[in-house]
């Protein structure tokens, strides 16, 4: 092997290093990710609640909720600093912002339980999912998972003689 390829070996080698230590830390399970301030987070999450409420106050609905289409992973708290944490939703290509990684809550209120169990119905499948985005667009809060109804009805066949 002669010195330029030796080099160009090396160059090659070194920058596939580098990229690879690049991507060391921006992984979806960082060690420091799993890290929260639970106190910081309730202070944004009570700033957009203020914002909210500002808004409905001068006429302005506004549409806070969106459907959202993936896939839901259940978790288990232990993995989790926020025990509020059930799962982890990843956008499709079908969602308005594709391959998002959040946070899935449930939100409070006296469907609570329902929504638990049928996210928990739809571990490691795809769903759709009616909800808002809080703490900058790192939890989604789910208040209703969208069944997708009935199957459409197949055609009866009909044999080849006809009638």
């Amino acid at each position: 092997m002669n010195k330029d390829a030796r080099n160009a070996n090396w160059i090659f080698f070194l920058f596939f290093l580098a990229i690879l230590a690049g991507l060391a830390g921006t992984g979806p399970m960082c060690a420091g990710e799993g890290k929260t301030d639970l106190a910081a987070e309730a202070k944004k999450e009570a700033a957009e609640d203020a914002k909210r409420a500002a808004d409905r106050a001068t006429g302005d609905e506004g549409s806070f909720q969106r459907q959202f289409s993936g896939t839901f992973f259940l978790t288990d708290g232990s993995q989790q600093d926020n025990p509020e944490v059930i799962g982890v939703f990843l956008t499709d290509a079908k969602d308005k912002v594709p391959n998002q990684r959040y946070l899935v809550r449930v939100a409070k209120g006296g469907m609570e339980k329902e929504t638990r169990e049928s996210l928990k119905r739809y571990d490691l499948k795809k769903v759709e999912v009616q909800g808002l985005l809080r703490v900058g667009n790192k939890y989604l809060i789910v208040s209703a998972v969208v069944d997708p109804g009935a199957p459409p009805r197949a055609p009866a066949r009909r044999s080849a003689g006809g009638i």
